[in-house]
């Protein structure tokens, strides 16, 4: 078995939207000269049946939700999971932030949400 060998140059959390989109840049670029690895292809039908929102308005919603001094992981959650009560945003908030926003913040978090994503399903 002939396998390549990768250098990873950098890591971010990202969304599951732009994870999507990156990897069907790839399949793109690598399927007319190439068979679509297994694993890639697994995971882009993963991402097409559990994506909940645009790419275009999740990034929106992603640069949005930086400004509320957030870490990239619990934006990304934030994106992938979209919720909708105060009681799941805490819960996702909570897991990986120091400390929790105050209630009129986190109400505002929920209406990005629903602003960007939440009548969606893509």
């Amino acid at each position: 078995m002939n396998y390549l060998s990768y250098e990873i140059l950098e890591y971010r959390d990202i969304p599951n939207p732009l994870a999507k989109k990156i990897l069907e840049e790839y399949i793109e670029k690598i399927s007319s000269k190439d068979i679509v690895p297994e694993l890639i292809r697994v995971t882009h039908e993963y991402l097409t049946s559990n994506t909940k929102c645009d790419v275009d308005k999740s990034e929106k919603l992603y640069n949005e939700l930086k400004t509320f001094n957030l870490k990239e992981l619990t934006i990304s959650l934030i994106i992938n999971l979209l919720p909708k009560t105060i009681d799941e945003l805490k819960f996702v908030v909570a897991t990986f932030e120091e400390r929790v926003p105050d209630e009129e913040i986190l109400n505002r978090i929920l209406e990005l949400v629903s602003q960007y994503c939440q009548t969606e399903n893509v």
